[in-house]
């Protein structure tokens, strides 16, 4: 097909309309198979494209309703999620790709008494690939949390451990156990990670409520 554009393209500067009525009758049946060869693979790719958008807003829609029932329950066993994750939702009702959540930090350790805003992508391959969830910059110290960027090191997040029983409720819920118990054996960030793997809980703890009163204190002028 490269070589039949290409002569097309130069014969444009010759007789164009001989040039390739020649080439039509002397190589017709040659451009008709590679027509037909061609269009499986087109239509296949089309095809892939359209399922794998319409899965993943079918999936997305039925997910945002069990959201939507779950957090409004004040049942704990309907919404097992109360006092963990305050809210879950698109950031505009129009484009369900993008979402936030607010959660709330683990009693027991630093971040209690805080809230996180947590940002979260759903690819268009969603359920099959997991989505993208960061942290807002610079808005937590966690030594599985690159605090410049937000970035979340998480297994169930990586393509290779993902599996498409999860959903964004789970993902978040997840998230929020990570600050209940960092995982220091890969950190994102080291400092932090070298303060948990020497057991100074004291020195770890006192650091992350540091840098949450600044946040805090920041944040309110």
């Amino acid at each position: 097909m490269v070589y039949i554009a290409y002569y097309c393209f130069t014969a444009c500067s010759a007789d164009w309309p001989g040039y390739a009525a020649t080439y039509w009758r002397q190589h017709k049946i040659y451009i008709i198979i590679a027509f037909i060869h061609n269009m499986p693979n087109f239509w296949i790719l089309e095809n892939r494209r359209s399922y794998t958008s319409d899965t993943c807003m079918s999936r997305i829609v039925k997910e945002y309703k069990v959201i939507l029932k779950t957090l409004a329950s004040d049942d704990p066993i309907a919404n097992p999620y109360r006092g963990i994750i305050e809210s879950l939702n698109p950031i505009d009702e129009t484009d369900l790709s993008k979402w936030e959540a607010i959660i709330s930090g683990p009693s027991d350790t630093p971040y209690e008494n805080y809230q996180f805003r947590i940002l979260i992508e759903v690819p268009s391959s969603y359920p099959m690939n997991p989505p993208k969830i960061s942290f807002m910059q610079n808005n937590i110290l966690h030594c599985n949390v690159k605090s410049a960027t937000g970035e979340i090191c998480l297994n169930i997040l990586k393509p290779e451990e993902w599996t498409p029983v999860w959903d964004l409720l789970h993902c978040v819920h997840a998230v929020w156990r990570l600050l209940r118990e960092p995982v220091c054996d890969s950190p994102l960030d080291v400092d932090i990670g070298n303060i948990i793997r020497c057991g100074d809980m004291s020195a770890y703890q006192g650091i992350v409520k540091y840098f949450l009163a600044e946040r805090e204190r920041i944040n309110n002028h």
